[in-house]
């Protein structure tokens, strides 16, 4: 009792310290010094601590402080909800700088005002478990582009309060869904703050077909988990090895003792020697004896045997008997409690293998064992020849499963049988064979949906069905997958289906009263939506089946990125525009915006499970690859790298920028600072004295 108090007297300390710190740690970004950058112009200066399985967060963080410009206006101009998300990301941004620091002071920064204004808008985050740094990415952004909306309410729509958030992280997707019962295409775009791509099928792997369809699909198999079952294999071996090493480590040693083996036990060593020697003839003797012994016994069987046929005797008597047999209902005796032979029922035979524990079968032999009638025991080897009378295998198993109340008529042997009855089973009590119904009507929609998904890829114009195609199989090296790869991957037609059902609305149809059909659907990029810093989270993580497998596929990414081949280009929508039937006014302003973009931040999951591993960044801290400074930080730790060593990690989220964004970032960093020459030199450090507290705690 004393414990439990002690705990929430421990819980109200520390909501009283949170609701202190979180304001205060807050001040410095609702009032940023105005200086963005220290002199040498890098962006990560520092590490971040780890506040207890917190490295989610922290890569995260650094590839944002990367962003320019983003990050630099985070900064540099006043957020728009005091206290709030905002201001401590900001206060995040400007200790990883060490803009309000005293030169020289390497130490991290600590982010301890940030993650407590997270878990107390999502208590999801509070622990010390491990988190998903995506997941995180976007209810960080959200947050805070939630602050900016209320902001912009509050303000009456003023230009001055605009999302920071939308205007360089959002873009649109131009998403074509096609009808397969009119062929008409129902054009829309949707904003995205980060683009996931499921990964691509290596080669022998599954392929998408026409419209949609599957290979799995039209086999009627299950999909297959990203990176296969050898990915799975992989992660239980390893499990295993690194909870033998735990083991290992657990156990204690002493100077004379050998260790133990971790996991598996090696085979008894065998006597050498004499006694080797004499163990192993005894081994020799032992098995020849036993070789003998068998021999023997088949050809004393077989003699036995023909003697048999040649003195045959007549057939054992077969006696018959009924019995009957009452229960409450099903629900509360869904069985009898009869166990037949398997492999009599493959013969469609009852003969009783076993008896069920407690069963009515049993209380039925118990009475009648008390009562002297042995003869109305049923018992192992009876054979079960009419129900009610009916005699046909199928419709006596109907009536055992549906009647309660059953008249049996069983026929027993003189002998007991000679033959194998083989494994028990159990009397069925319906589930297997409405599983098999329902199989077999999947399969059924299954074969329909195919069906439907051929005949209407054969009847569409050539301009549409090359467009709702096939997905072509990418050719490359067998055991390495690129980011274009996983792009053509994200924009190739998908069925839009649910267990085979059609689902989609089509508002055409819909006048002719057909309330849902099978459809297709298309993505692309919408270049006119477009955003400064593209984010590519890249799907390793899949729940298949119980658990959530990781693909360690090694994907390469390149440093600069062309979304010309992603984007929905103006011939691709002459193309589709004789057969839009709705959304052609939604596509206006397609815009000339630069579609090459550059690689300037890597968050990494090192590990095999979604539940453990570790997370680091990769950040270029140069305006441009031109200008590039590589850095690998994992938490508190910073080392500069090269490149070869960032397109060489295993990564989750890309972050890219379009071609020049950077340059353009650290050029107005330069004018702000010319424009205001007191925050530089001896004044800076005057604004350092006066506010240099404001760091953190």
């Amino acid at each position: 009792m004393v414990k439990k108090k002690g705990a929430v007297a421990a819980k109200a300390r520390a909501r009283k310290e949170a609701a202190k710190s979180v304001p205060a740690a807050s001040c410095p970004a609702e009032q940023p010094s105005g200086r963005v950058l220290l002199p040498d112009g890098c962006r990560p200066q520092k590490g971040l601590k780890n506040l207890g399985n917190t490295c989610y967060m922290n890569s995260i963080l650094q590839c944002l402080n990367a962003s320019a410009p983003f990050s630099d206006e985070m900064i540099s101009r006043r957020p728009p909800v005091s206290g709030g998300m905002s201001s401590a990301l900001a206060t995040v941004f400007s200790g990883i700088r060490g803009v309000d620091e005293v030169p020289g002071s390497s130490s991290a920064f600590d982010p301890k005002p940030l993650q407590q204004q997270l878990v107390s808008r999502f208590p999801w985050f509070r622990g010390k478990e491990q988190q998903d740094a995506h997941e995180f990415l976007r209810t960080l952004l959200g947050s805070v582009s939630d602050e900016f909306d209320e902001a912009k309410r509050g303000a009456e729509g003023s230009e001055e309060v605009q999302d920071r958030v939308a205007r360089h992280f959002a873009g649109r997707f131009c998403v074509a869904t096609l009808c397969w019962r009119c062929s008409r295409i129902t054009l829309r775009l949707d904003p995205f703050l980060d683009v996931s791509l499921h990964l691509p099928a290596l080669p022998g792997q599954q392929l998408v077909g026409a419209m949609g369809v599957t290979s799995a699909m039209a086999a009627g198999e299950e999909e297959p988990p990203p990176g296969g079952e050898a990915d799975h294999e992989d992660e239980e071996a390893e499990e295993r090895a690194s909870s033998s090493k735990k083991a290992k480590g657990r156990k204690g040693r002493s100077a004379d003792a050998p260790a133990a083996p971790a996991v598996v036990q090696p085979k008894r060593a065998k006597p050498r020697g004499v006694w080797g020697a004499a163990q192993e003839r005894s081994e020799i003797v032992e098995s020849t004896r036993i070789y003998v012994g068998r021999l023997v016994l088949r050809l004393l069987q077989a003699e036995s045997g023909a003697e048999a046929e040649e003195q045959e005797e007549a057939a054992p008597e077969v006696t018959t008997f009924e019995i009957e047999l009452e229960r409450a209902s099903r629900q509360k005796h869904p069985q009898w409690g009869f166990q037949w032979s398997e492999t009599k029922c493959k013969e469609e035979e009852f003969v009783l293998c076993g008896v069920v524990e407690d069963s009515i079968i049993e209380r039925w032999n118990l009475k009648r064992r008390a009562m002297g009638d042995h003869e109305q025991i049923v018992c192992i080897g009876d054979r079960l020849l009419e129900v009610n009378g009916e005699s046909d295998y199928k419709e006596m198993s109907k009536v055992l499963r549906a009647a309660d109340k059953v008249s049996l008529k069983l026929a027993r042997n003189s002998v007991r049988p000679d033959c194998d009855l083989g494994r028990a089973q159990a009397e069925s009590d319906g589930e297997q064979e409405r599983k098999e119904q329902e199989k077999a009507k999947k399969d059924a929609l299954r074969r329909d949906f195919c069906d439907s998904a051929r005949l209407c890829h054969e009847s569409l114009p050539r301009v549409l069905a090359d467009i709702f195609g096939p997905q072509p199989a990418h050719a490359g090296a067998s055991d390495r997958i690129s980011l274009e790869q996983c792009l053509h991957n994200f924009s190739m037609v998908e069925a839009l289906e649910d267990d085979y059902k059609p689902v989609y609305a089509c508002a055409g149809c819909a006048k002719e009263d057909v309330r849902r059909t099978y459809a297709s659907r298309r993505m692309w990029l919408w270049p006119g939506g477009l955003p400064p810093l593209l984010t590519l989270q890249l799907k390793r993580f899949r729940r298949y089946r119980d658990r959530f497998e990781k693909s360690s596929a090694s994907i390469s990414l390149p440093l600069s990125l062309d979304l010309g081949g992603f984007a929905l280009s103006e011939e691709r929508l002459d193309d589709l525009r004789p057969f839009v039937d709705r959304g052609l006014e939604v596509l206006q302003g397609m815009g000339e915006t630069s579609l090459k973009y550059e690689l300037y931040g890597v968050c990494v999951h090192q590990g095999t499970s979604m539940k453990s591993g570790h997370y680091i960044a990769f950040v270029n801290g140069g305006p441009s690859l031109d200008k590039e400074n590589w850095f690998e930080i994992s938490d508190a730790k910073r080392k500069s790298c090269s490149r070869a060593e960032v397109l060489k990690a295993e990564a989750y989220v890309a972050f890219y920028r379009r071609e020049g964004t950077g340059v353009e970032a650290d050029e107005a960093v330069a004018t702000g600072a010319e424009a205001s020459p007191s925050r530089h030199g001896r004044a800076d450090d005057e604004e350092e004295d006066d506010g240099g507290g404001g760091d953190g705690e």
